[in-house]
C-alpha cells in the first residue's frame, strides 16, 4: 500500500466523523496490518470489531453512531432514540446508540449498542441525514411507542407534530401497515387520535411530560388555559383544570431563569390566587426524576379542591320560588 491509500482513507474517514470500517480499508488498498501498527501507536482506535475511528481521544456521539451503523453491515441503519435524536424528536438522552438490521442478517452483538433485528424494514422507512442511514420519522415513533413510557412517548409525537402537523397522518398510514401486533401500537394510535381532536400541541417536551403526568387525575387537563378577571387576562397556565381551580406552572429555565422572570412569575401566582386558584409549579427535575411524586401531589390536590368545591355547593343557600298564589 502506498501513500495514496493512505490518503484515500483519511479522506472517507472525514465524510464518516473519522470512522471507517475494515471494508472501506480494503477499498482503499490499506492493509488490516497497517491499521493494526496505528492502533498500537494510538493514532486509530478500535470501537468495534473491524470499526476504527481516527484520533486519540474518547469516541463522541456522532462517531458512536456512525461506528455502530458501520459495524451492523450495509443494511443497518440508526432506529428507534438514535434515529429520534437525529430528526430533532424529544427523546430521553441517556440512551445507548440504538440500531435495526434486517432480520435475516446474522450480525453480532456490539457492547454498549442495543440492535433490533426486523422483518419488515424496507427501503422506503429510510431516510438520510449527512452520511448517516436511519428509519424515517413516522417509522421512527413508531418504533419509539415499542420502547418509551407514556410520557416521554407524548413527548416525542408531540415534538413531530410541532415540526409539522400533517406527520400525523403520516405516522396513522405507516402504523396501519407496520403496527399489527407490535408493542405500543395501541397506545400510540390512542394518542394520535387524542392530537387530532386537540387544536393544540404542547410548546415544550417538558409540557408534553407534564400533560401526561396530569391525565393521572382521571380528568384531563385543558392545555395553555387563560384565567380571566372579567375582560381583563390574568395569565394563560400551562395546564389546568378550570373547573376545581388548578393550574400548573412548568418552570423551564430557559423562559424562567432570570431574576426578572422570578419575579414576574411570583407576581401572577399573588394574582391568581386572589382569584380563588392554586398554583402547583414544577421543574424539568421533578417531571422526569420524581414523576410519582408529581403525580400523588396532583392527584391529592384534585380531590381535595374538588371535594371543597362540592362542599361548597351543597352549602349554597338555595334560591326559594315565590309560592303560587
Amino acid at each position: 500500500m502506498g501513500r495514496a491509500g493512505e490518503k484515500r482513507l483519511i479522506q472517507l474517514a472525514w465524510k464518516q466523523f473519522g470512522v471507517v470500517s475494515a471494508r472501506d480499508l480494503a477499498v482503499c488498498r490499506v492493509s488490516e496490518r497497517w491499521m493494526s501498527r496505528r492502533i498500537e501507536t494510538g493514532e486509530w482506535i478500535r470501537i468495534h470489531r473491524g470499526v476504527f475511528t481516527h484520533g486519540a481521544n474518547e469516541p463522541n456521539a456522532d462517531q458512536l453512531d456512525m461506528a455502530a451503523m458501520l459495524a451492523g453491515g450495509e443494511c443497518a441503519v440508526l432506529s428507534h432514540t438514535s434515529a429520534a435524536r437525529r430528526l430533532g424528536l424529544e427523546v430521553p438522552r441517556d440512551q445507548p446508540v440504538q440500531i435495526t438490521v434486517p432480520a435475516s442478517r446474522n450480525t453480532r452483538k456490539l457492547v454498549g449498542v442495543q440492535m433490533w433485528r426486523s422483518r419488515d424494514l424496507i427501503e422506503t422507512d429510510i431516510t438520510r441525514r449527512g452520511p448517516f442511514r436511519l428509519t424515517h420519522l413516522a417509522r421512527t415513533v413508531i418504533d419509539l411507542a415499542s420502547v418509551l413510557d407514556g410520557a416521554w412517548l407524548r413527548a416525542a409525537l408531540d415534538s413531530a407534530l410541532r415540526q409539522r402537523k400533517t406527520n400525523s397522518a403520516w405516522i396513522s398510514r405507516t402504523l396501519e401497515r407496520h403496527g399489527r401486533g407490535r408493542r405500543g401500537a395501541d397506545r400510540l394510535r390512542a394518542l394520535i387520535g387524542e392530537c387530532r381532536r386537540s387544536d393544540e400541541v404542547p410548546d415544550s417536551v417538558l409540557e408534553s411530560i407534564g400533560i401526561e403526568l396530569g391525565r393521572a387525575t382521571g380528568r384531563k387537563p385543558k392545555l395553555h388555559w387563560e384565567v380571566l378577571e372579567g375582560a381583563r387576562l390574568i395569565a394563560e397556565v400551562d395546564f389546568a383544570w378550570p373547573e376545581v381551580r388548578v393550574c400548573v406552572e412548568l418552570d423551564g429555565w430557559a423562559q424562567h431563569g432570570t431574576r426578572a422572570a422570578f419575579a414576574r412569575d411570583r407576581a401572577r401566582d399573588r394574582a391568581l390566587v386572589r382569584l380563588g386558584w392554586m398554583v402547583l409549579r414544577y421543574t424539568w427535575q421533578d417531571v422526569t426524576s420524581d414523576r410519582e411524586s408529581v403525580i400523588g401531589e396532583l392527584v391529592s390536590t384534585y380531590e381535595s379542591r374538588a371535594r371543597s368545591f362540592r362542599g361548597e355547593s351543597r352549602r349554597r343557600p338555595r334560591r326559594l320560588l315565590p309560592r303560587a298564589s
